[in-house]
């Protein structure tokens, strides 16, 4: 069901805006609040798909409810319209884009012009849906053909190696020579290596226990064989995680912790890193914090314009409607995800 909200504490103005929007948009709900309060409410739980927002208001302003809306992980996505009498000063418009707003059309308003400015809107938000599904698409296609690399390495070249190594030490060497004893050895380490990296590339591929036993101990495999290969301590809390996120979202969190690691082994110079899952509030969370030499903001707008790491993960993140940040704390550094589990 496609829905519009109205912010305005006058309630002239709201049944104007209702009558223009039974007219032009009969397929959607009406919602209407007379304080930008009982908006943020409405939209938190509605979730619309255009916010008309007056300015002047008691209480909270159209300013402040604009900055709230654009800071609330449920609501950061949703197109705001600012509706007011202050749309012909250029100080009172710039202000309200700053605070998130879409665009901005004056009142009085022309019911063309509005009705232009919605379509927009609503074009703009369709678009961005779209992407983002085709991110999302993308990834579980990516993650798909990985898993058929992995069962292929595992069905066919582990089965393949394991047989060489089983036949190779079943040889009699009991009255062979040194130099042959010490190549057939020699050969048989090599193989057995070989299928130790078989098996691990395998599971970097595509991890077995992810989608047998789900997120949580698949993210503890990958803590201990961080700890393991670089000598970084690592713990995981978990914390009423009883609700499941959709199969894919599992997905890309994992991928997401094993990017986090890998910035933590490079850059942090950190000896201990915790990761904790947790709800709250019906939003799922995951941080990662670690010891060590904590982050610079301009490192991070630099890591997002010009590399791929945090950048990745913002619009993986965002694809399935999420909030990622990462900063600087007493001592290291926390990237925090967070997703409605409404959407999860």
């Amino acid at each position: 069901m496609k829905k519009i909200l109205a912010v305005d504490d006058n309630t002239i103005n709201l049944e104007l805006l209702a009558q223009i929007v039974r007219m032009y948009y009969p397929d959607f709900t009406f919602f209407s609040a007379e304080t930008g309060e009982d908006g943020i409410i409405i939209a938190t739980k509605e979730n619309p798909d255009l916010i008309l927002l007056d300015i002047m208001m008691p209480g909270l302003d159209g300013y402040e409810t604009c900055k709230v809306l654009k800071e609330n992980i449920k609501t950061k996505h949703i197109p705001i319209i600012m509706v007011s009498a202050l749309g012909r000063d250029s100080v009172e418009r710039t202000k309200g884009l700053n605070a998130g707003a879409d665009s901005f059309i004056s009142k009085p308003f022309d019911q063309i012009e509005l009705k232009a400015q919605i379509n927009v809107a609503l074009r703009i938000k369709g678009y961005q849906e779209q992407l983002k599904k085709l991110y999302s698409d993308i990834t579980l296609v990516e993650e798909r053909e990985r898993r058929r690399i992995a069962e292929n390495l595992h069905d066919s070249l582990g089965q393949t190696l394991s047989l060489a190594y089983m036949n190779l030490s079943s040889i009699e060497t009991e009255g062979c020579n040194a130099a042959v004893k010490s190549k057939l050895n020699f050969t048989s380490k090599l193989l057995n290596k070989a299928i130790e990296e078989s098996r691990s590339l395998t599971y970097d591929l595509s991890p077995p226990i992810l989608y047998e036993l789900g997120l949580a101990p698949a993210i503890k495999w990958k803590l201990e064989r961080f700890e393991k290969e670089f000598g970084i301590k690592t713990q995981l809390r978990t914390n009423n995680i009883d609700k499941p996120l959709k199969k894919q979202y599992n997905i890309f969190l994992y991928r997401i912790v094993g990017e986090l690691l890998t910035n933590i082994n490079k850059h942090a110079n950190a000896s201990e890193v915790l990761v904790e899952l947790y709800t709250k509030n019906e939003t799922y969370y995951l941080t990662a914090e670690d010891n060590g030499d904590g982050i610079t903001k301009k490192k991070i707008e630099t890591n997002s314009k010009g590399g791929f790491g945090l950048l990745s993960i913002t619009e993986r993140i965002e694809s399935i409607r999420g909030s990622f940040t990462i900063e600087s704390i007493d001592k290291g550094t926390i990237a925090r995800i967070e997703i409605p589990l409404a959407d999860g």
